[in-house]
């Protein structure tokens, strides 16, 4: 018990934490910030080519900027989920005291010995509802622009 107590008070094992909770913090504010992004690009295309009648057949320009964007929203998320991932280790090596000195300070985003995990993840979350749901939405909104 006194060894739990001590690792958990150690001062590197303390800032390691927080540096992984400040990622964490970091890829989520990005994520925001893309979204809102995403509205104001949007919505200044959409009604720029929509105002010009002789312009409304480029309206499905905006169909690819929208899955480009998604894209990298989705990169942040997979890195998100990833050191979200990492921090439930960290904490549950503790807990166990398993914690091996080479994980402190390790902020590496990649968790396996996969070289396209990261990869592998941004695809997998551009199926999340925070992905689909948003920019499914811009999607839905380009076609009903369109057949106006």
């Amino acid at each position: 018990m006194k060894k739990k107590l001590e690792l958990k008070g150690n001062s590197a094992v303390t800032c390691y934490i927080q540096l992984l909770q400040n990622n964490i913090s970091r890829m989520s504010t990005q994520s925001g910030i893309i979204k809102a992004s995403m509205c104001v690009i949007y919505t200044i295309v959409a009604t720029f080519i929509n105002s010009i009648e002789t312009m409304n057949c480029y309206l499905w320009i905006t169909l690819p900027v929208t899955l480009f964007i998604a894209i990298i929203d989705s990169y942040y998320l997979a890195m998100e989920h990833i050191y979200i991932n990492k921090y439930n280790e960290f904490i549950n090596d503790i807990n166990s005291n398993n914690l091996d000195i080479e994980k402190i300070y390790n902020m590496n985003p990649r968790s396996s010995s996969c070289r396209y995990e990261l990869l592998i993840k941004t695809l997998y979350s551009l199926k999340s509802f925070s992905i689909l749901g948003f920019y499914g939405l811009f999607v839905v909104l380009t076609i009903i622009l369109y057949f106006i």
